[in-house]
């Protein structure tokens, strides 16, 4: 591997808090974290998209549907319950540490991939690799939901050298493209040989803020408004609204404000906007349309020309998508958006902005406002941890992507958050291996809730990040990872050895401070780790049945 490589790879490692296991996998998790960020563009496990150490053919697979990162065939059927369609794009990703391409390797990656999307497949080796291979199967059960089209299959085979687009290659790569077309699931499959140079650029672009450029004519300034240093109405055409909201590669950007809205499915707002384009009342658009609303923490202007860093849709959530969604409808570019850009670096005002924007879909503006409310308490509390237990609450979808000096395993998600507290405190860890937006539809009330106490929503997110860190470090077996929420449930219940109080008791917090002095201290924590790894072991559940963990019943037995 050449230096410059290296020490992209080393650098990665760094702020993953990842250990070394040699160049090959270290390169191998490099890759996969690249290519895969750079086309979801968001944060994600790591070993989610691994098809794990033994794995032959294939070093990485991301399965994303309808924008997410899917992890269990369980968030699939939610996701058609929720949204009554699926669009699906299939990432894999297969990495070499030498410095050429090799036809007989790419060929028999090919041949790999086919055998993965095949019914019977001859080989799966690793757990990681068959989980992947049942969510895919799970996918195909539901063509009849897939309206926008058959999934889209991109393949990346990554090298440290340079790609001479040699005949041989390519006809192996049109051969291999020609067999996986004949499967008939694809609507769309793209092969991306990527060289040193190329996964060098896309590592760069993991830490870039969000970007957009476009021209911006009919617009009117607006009066000074308080903590704003900016702010523009007017309408934008389509045309240009494409880079606020497209990726290079033809994905849809990841800068949707995390509010309450994103765990809302399909409802009549989409459908009357779908309606509109449908029938091309595109001239209606502006009048029908709340339009965007748009937050930067950063603006350029030449003239007409805007260039907006840093920025999020904090309102227009669904109308993005319903256009993003007919974006190569005829006649489309015409079409005009009201827009308001509202530029500021101050997150109080950027919260006002939302919970004031956010009333065009069939949210109540309490909702919002609790929610946000709660959810700026949340992050100020993160805040008051000292390092090293410090976790970070990322409010804003890549809120601390360009901060080199923070490790990525120490950012906590919205989604992740949901799961770890449901999973801890409210004894809920089989179901959260679904959709977040499910839980949040079926416990919504029980979740963030105005008068709970802060402190279990951070304990249930460092219980699972020290918990993750010791099988990083390989202090427990790989295999009790299906099991890593019960795990932390149960270290609750180990901790304390008595009834938990209300979530909004006072003495909650005593309770929450006993089971943390446990976790700042490595040798306590392994074992009141160890002692929930035995109870299941003793509990007679199977560790390697991953499906055993997402049924109550094995809940109720570990109680």
């Amino acid at each position: 591997m050449d230096k410059i490589t290296k020490s992209f790879v080393v650098d990665f490692l760094n702020i993953n808090e990842l250990d070394s296991k040699g160049d090959d996998l270290d390169f191998e998790k490099f890759s996969n974290y690249t290519i895969v960020y750079n086309n979801y563009h968001a944060s994600f496990d790591i070993d989610s998209v691994s098809t794990g150490d033994s794995a032959q053919g294939i070093d990485g697979i991301a399965i994303i549907v309808n924008g997410k990162l899917i992890t269990d065939k369980d968030e699939v059927s939610d996701l058609v319950e929720l949204n009554k369609f699926i669009e699906v794009e299939f990432v894999i990703i297969q990495s070499k540490t030498s410095s050429s391409f090799s036809s007989k390797e790419i060929g028999n990656f090919l041949f790999s991939i086919k055998n993965f999307f095949s019914d019977n497949p001859a080989i799966l080796t690793t757990p990681e690799i068959t989980n992947q291979h049942e969510i895919s199967q799970e996918i195909f059960n539901y063509f009849p939901q897939m309206t926008k089209g058959k999934p889209t299959l991109k393949i990346f085979y990554v090298t440290t050298g340079s790609f001479n687009n040699e005949k041989t290659i390519n006809a192996v790569i049109q051969n291999g493209k020609s067999e996986l077309q004949s499967l008939n699931y694809f609507n769309k499959i793209e092969f991306y040989p990527i060289s040193a140079t190329d996964i060098q650029d896309l590592y760069r672009k993991t830490k870039d803020l969000s970007k957009a450029n476009f021209i911006f004519k009919e617009k009117v300034t607006l009066s000074e408004i308080r903590g704003v240093s900016e702010a523009y109405f007017g309408i934008l055409p389509f045309v240009e609204f494409k880079d606020v909201i497209i990726n290079e590669n033809g994905t849809i950007k990841n800068i949707f404000y995390d509010n309450v809205r994103d765990y809302l499915g399909n409802n009549p707002v989409n459908d009357s906007i779908n309606g509109t384009l449908g029938e091309k009342k595109f001239d209606l658009f502006t009048v029908l349309n709340n339009g965007v609303t748009i937050v930067s923490s950063n603006l350029q202007t030449a003239g007409n020309k805007f260039t907006i860093t840093d920025y999020q849709i904090v309102n227009g959530c669904q109308t993005s998508h319903v256009l993003f969604e007919n974006k190569d409808r005829d006649g489309i570019n015409s079409l005009n958006i009201p827009l308001r850009l509202i530029v500021t670096q101050d997150e109080d005002v950027k919260n006002e902005i939302t919970v004031a924007t956010n009333n065009q879909t069939a949210i109540k503006p309490e909702q919002l406002e609790a929610l946000s409310q709660f959810q700026k308490g949340l992050e100020e509390y993160y805040k008051t941890f000292d390092v090293p237990t410090k976790l970070y609450y990322e409010r804003r979808t890549n809120q601390y992507s360009t901060n080199n000096t923070i490790y990525k395993t120490k950012i906590v998600s919205i989604p992740q958050q949901i799961k770890t507290f449901a999973a801890m405190f409210l004894d809920l860890p089989h179901i959260v291996s679904g959709y977040y937006g499910t839980i949040m539809k079926n416990h919504g009330d029980r979740i963030f809730v105005r008068g709970h106490k802060f402190f279990p929503y951070y304990l249930s997110s460092f219980a699972f990040y020290k918990l993750d860190s010791f099988f990083r470090q390989g202090v427990f077996e790989k295999k009790y990872r299906k099991a890593k929420y019960h795990i932390i449930m149960l270290y609750k219940d180990l901790s304390i050895n008595s009834k938990l109080p209300h979530l909004n008791s006072k003495r909650l917090d005593r309770v929450c401070e006993k089971i943390y002095n446990t976790l700042i201290d490595d040798e306590k924590a392994k074992d009141i780790f160890r002692k929930c790894i035995k109870k299941i072991d003793d509990s007679g559940l199977d560790a390697d049945d991953k499906y055993v963990f997402k049924q109550s019943d094995s809940t109720r037995r570990l109680k």
